[in-house]
């Protein structure tokens, strides 16, 4: 008997909120009652950003490329181990998408994450599930990363994405964008989000150093944060954490490397603060209710999805300023909980419309 629901994402990538928000979403279909599983899709997009000698090799300093070639064979072991142990996987398909897979599940669920976002896939038409019939197609919490499509290639965005049946995306910046573009679309919770701090806290695993400590989370290069973050410590007498790869810069942090997904939730449940300029850092600051501050600006861009989710919580006041009301952090979390539960209810609405679904192409498919 085939599962019912292939989930096409980012599963492979060695980033956190990639596996968790595929094990979140697994997990939600599982509370439903519907089996899943995520077709093991291998991106040579995808797989290029991530292979130890990569996009990273083919820049001119040839020592850099070497010396973080083992930190990212680390960081691939680590990651690999998660899948086998947490996400129920199909066979792998190395070389495209394989033939007939659209005969073996009632339906295909394509995100959440960055799946649409050109950069990072290549505009890999299979996460627009072009091998899937179009009764076939939905998506669930996609995200664009951009707010503007990029130039010339909005006639190539709208042509692949009318053909499925429903559009669900994560941030409200995208569904204006489509919507400019004639395609109608709905806002849906990122999958980490989907699962409470009471189901998330049994999965993390907690840090065995119980001393108070500042967790300060980067991605993409930050501006001001390293300094507010030791201006922080000064303060509160907290010691400062840093969890990141990198080794050539700002050696006075502790670094926490290689950290399991389980053990990367653990830190973020068990911080006196929390700093980052991350989407899923600043998902997991909201559910353990920390005291925390997000950086929207970066050095490569904008965070755009930080900044739609702080929106649509009313968490505004936890954004990074850069002045004296940065040292305020909010206790308060009651609105933002309520907000929160009623988007969580509406997502779990949709994914129950398309466990619906798949159930009744089953039936017909066993005709």
């Amino acid at each position: 008997m085939s599962s019912s629901i292939g989930i096409l994402t980012y599963h492979r990538a060695a980033n956190y909120g990639a596996v968790l928000q595929a094990y979140a979403l697994q997990t939600a279909f599982s509370k439903l009652g519907r089996r899943t599983e995520i077709l093991d899709y291998y991106c040579p997009a995808v797989e290029e950003d991530h292979r130890p000698f990569g996009r990273l090799g083919k820049k001119k300093n040839v020592f850099q490329t070497l010396t973080h070639s083992p930190v990212k064979i680390k960081k691939d072991k680590v990651f690999g181990a998660f899948r086998e142990r947490k996400l129920k996987l199909s066979e792998p398909m190395k070389k495209g998408i394989a033939p007939g897979t659209a005969d073996r599940y009632d339906l295909f669920v394509t995100g959440s994450d960055q799946v649409w976002n050109d950069r990072l896939s290549g505009m890999d038409p299979a996460y627009m599930l072009d091998f899937a019939r179009e009764e076939q197609r939905y998506s669930y919490a996609c995200s664009f990363g951009f707010d503007t499509f990029p130039e010339g290639k909005e006639a190539l965005y709208t042509e692949r994405l009318k053909g499925l049946r429903c559009v669900s995306l994560r941030e409200k910046s995208g569904v204006k964008m489509l919507e400019e573009a004639g395609i109608s679309a709905r806002v849906d919770l990122d999958p980490t989000l989907l699962l409470t701090a009471k189901e998330w806290s049994p999965f993390s695993v907690k840090p065995k150093d119980t001393e108070p400590y500042i967790l300060l989370y980067t991605v993409n290069g930050a501006v001001h944060l390293l300094d507010f973050a030791r201006e922080l410590s000064e303060k509160t007498g907290c010691r400062i954490l840093y969890l990141n790869n990198q080794y050539k810069t700002n050696r006075d942090l502790t670094r926490i490397r290689y950290a399991a997904p389980e053990e990367f939730t653990g830190w973020f449940e068990n911080a006196a603060y929390v700093l980052t300029n991350s989407f899923h850092g600043t998902v997991f600051s909201i559910l353990f209710h920390k005291q925390f501050k997000i950086e929207l600006e970066t050095v490569k861009s904008f965070n755009v999805r930080s900044r739609d989710l702080l929106t649509s919580c009313g968490l505004e006041d936890c954004i990074l300023r850069n002045g004296p009301e940065d040292f305020t952090f909010r206790q308060d979390f009651e609105e933002p909980d309520r907000l929160l539960s009623q988007m969580r209810e509406r997502s779990f609405s949709y994914l129950q419309s398309i466990c619906d679904s798949a159930e009744k192409m089953g039936k017909t498919k066993d005709r």
